[in-house]
């Protein structure tokens, strides 16, 4: 694909991903996202000629997104626990996870929008599943590395456990999560 198709994609995905997270599914539609994206109308509908195939394209790249994200978290930890050992290395972690719940509040929520669509649409089945690993995958390496190779670990209740507190606030229905309280949830699952 060439670089000028491949930017105009990129931003058609990525005003997706922001009408997801403003304005819910049912905001998102072929002729908004070419506004939102400042293309020319019919520009999203050459891509992606419905709408379940731009939502599944949207899922993959929010995925790759969270995939990003995750791999800047354990470049972090890695350099944390050299300089400064696994107690500072949790405590940054949780204060990257507390951060992410602030300044990427858009990538939440259309992944929770996408996921539930998932559940509920058949033509999106396997979006949940992608995303979920997708943004669990942090937890999880996190946990690998601090339980040392630990199997009884519970991931999945950790990962559950910060996503509501995120999604809490996320939706105004909480406050914000602390470093404090996101680190307490780590090392209570050890």
């Amino acid at each position: 694909m060439s670089t000028q198709k491949e930017s105009r994609r990129t931003a058609i995905l990525d005003a997706a991903i922001d009408l997801l997270a403003s304005r819910g599914l049912e905001g998102v539609t072929h002729r908004a996202v070419d506004q939102a994206a400042g293309l020319p109308q019919g520009s999203t509908t050459y891509y992606f000629p419905k709408k379940a195939a731009l939502l599944a394209a949207t899922a993959h790249h929010l995925a790759e997104l969270l995939e990003k994200d995750c791999e800047d978290l354990q470049v972090g930890f890695a350099e944390k626990v050299a300089s400064d050992g696994m107690d500072a290395a949790v405590a940054h972690v949780a204060g990257e996870l507390v951060a992410y719940t602030e300044n990427a509040r858009h990538l939440f929520l259309a992944r929770i929008e996408l996921t539930l669509a998932a559940a509920r649409r058949e033509e999106l089945a396997g979006v949940g599943d992608e995303l979920t690993a997708a943004a669990r995958r942090p937890i999880a390496f996190f946990f690998r590395l601090i339980s040392e190779g630990r199997t009884d670990v519970p991931i999945e209740a950790c990962a559950g456990l910060i996503d509501g507190i995120s999604l809490m606030y996320a939706i105004g229905q909480g406050p914000k999560p602390t470093t404090d309280q996101v680190a307490q949830v780590f090392r209570a699952m050890l």
